[in-house]
């Protein structure tokens, strides 16, 4: 990670470049929000398609770099090929339309890499 951390990172910016020259990039869309005081039909408009599932708070973006890198690079993925894979896991991840779910979405385009919660 660069020495200034992740959250310095606006947008779409790259937060670490991978051996393979894939580009770990931010996507604000997903991250955690707070949903306190939120009613249950505002909570499922924040995380819908248009908005963006979100992460729950314990997938900061330390980890979720950390868990992207080591999938994509087990997975063997090299620049210039677009992918995806869905990984499931055993712990809420985060949230789909207000709803808990237990698997990250990983893509590519061929040379930027993301991930956001998704149903599994």
């Amino acid at each position: 990670m660069a020495a200034d951390g992740p959250y310095s990172r606006r947008d779409g910016e790259t937060i670490r470049l991978l051996p393979s020259g894939l580009e770990i990039v931010r996507r604000k869309k997903h991250e955690p929000i707070d949903q306190s005081g939120l009613s249950r039909e505002e909570w499922a408009r924040q995380t819908d398609k248009r908005n963006g599932s979100k992460f729950s708070e314990a997938w900061n973006l330390e980890r979720l770099v950390d868990f992207i890198a080591v999938r994509v690079t087990g997975l063997g993925w090299r620049k210039g090929i677009a992918q995806e894979v869905t990984i499931p896991t055993h712990e809420n991840v985060g949230w789909v339309k207000a709803k808990p779910v237990r698997a990250i979405k990983i893509v590519s385009d061929g040379r930027y890499v993301h991930a956001y919660p998704v149903e599994g």
